[in-house]
């Protein structure tokens, strides 16, 4: 946790020293709760797409429902010390459906590498249009060659898992220490991308995704347009690709500090003042948080689980055990 608070630390000073309080204070009137129940609205639409795309390549066992409590519990979770929210939810839904952990945790895992991409996609058809941007286009042309190369990989691997396993199992062999514990979670990580494999079952999982996305950009443009109506619409998949590169930063828990610093630098390329930026900030990080947090503590409840139970057994959770985390009555 060390580090993430020293760089939220950081970050905050940064920005009080830099920020104009009165302008501050101005900025923020641009916020109305009307604005504030849509972003939130939004947000919510949102984690019922991705509960959708998780359905999907779970083979449609968990409930509608379900996935989206367990979404939004997952949420909830990284707003906590540690950010176990990945993990949390894995080990949650696992329960729910008589799975392994880490095999609900692998379609996760490819949940968040789509996330990176669609990011970096974001981006590479954004930094072009940011004439301040300064980006070498060396730098943008490795940026492109990482992501072809790595879609590539990625479906080549989903195709030829057979393949894959006994070149790996040249390498590591099978009856070391390293092999009983490295192949078979190796395994469960492929099976989990084997919905790449399925065209009609990718392209519904593809959707919701995209959907989710489009639910995150909505809801940034419509903040952009009440803080900073003079910007593009393509500015805003600038500042989103920033934005989920920011959140990727260690910090504090709820992501204190990095998320506005990450809002206020993706902003300062549009010429942006950085007070404003951090009103803009400030809003968008607040729906961000009180949205999973009101909808993962009502799924705790519906779902008859404990926060502080889950949370503590997450931390020493073995991804392969199936046993389930309940609230004993």
């Amino acid at each position: 946790m060390l580090p993430g608070i020293i760089c939220s630390a950081v970050i905050i000073a940064v920005l009080i020293y830099f920020i104009d309080w009165s302008v501050l204070r101005d900025a923020l009137k641009n916020c109305s709760i009307g604005l504030f129940l849509t972003l939130f609205a939004v947000q919510t639409i949102s984690f019922f797409c991705r509960g959708m795309a998780w359905r999907v390549i779970l083979n449609d066992e968990p409930s509608v429902l379900n996935c989206f409590f367990t979404i939004t519990e997952g949420y909830l979770l990284n707003l906590l010390p540690l950010r176990l929210g990945e993990i949390g939810r894995s080990v949650i839904m696992g329960g729910l459906i008589g799975r392994s952990p880490f095999y609900v945790f692998t379609t996760v895992i490819l949940e968040r590498v789509f996330d990176v991409l669609i990011t970096l996609i974001m981006l590479i058809i954004t930094i072009p249009m940011v004439a301040s941007a300064g980006f070498s286009g060396t730098f943008y042309y490795v940026l492109f060659g990482i992501l072809v190369v790595g879609i590539i990989f990625m479906f080549w691997i989903a195709a030829h898992q057979l393949q894959f396993m006994n070149a790996l199992r040249k390498i590591i062999k099978p009856e070391s220490k390293i092999g009983k514990f490295v192949l078979p979670k190796v395994e469960f990580l492929l099976s989990g991308m084997g919905i790449l494999t399925q065209p009609k079952r990718f392209a519904v999982w593809l959707f919701w995704i995209l959907a989710t996305w489009g639910c995150w950009i909505l809801g940034l443009r419509l903040g952009i347009l009440n803080f900073f109506p003079q910007l593009p619409f393509w500015a805003g998949l600038f500042i989103q690709g920033i934005g989920a590169l920011g959140g990727a930063i260690p910090s504090a828990p709820a992501g204190i500090g990095v998320v506005e610093g990450a809002y206020v630098v993706a902003l300062g390329f549009f010429g942006i003042d950085q007070s404003s930026a951090l009103a803009f900030g400030l809003v968008m990080h607040a729906v961000a948080i009180v949205t999973p947090l009101l909808w993962g503590l009502i799924g705790f409840s519906v779902q008859g689980l404990k926060l502080t139970e889950v949370f503590t057994s997450t931390m020493n959770k073995d991804l392969t055990d199936n046993e389930e985390i309940r609230n004993k009555k």
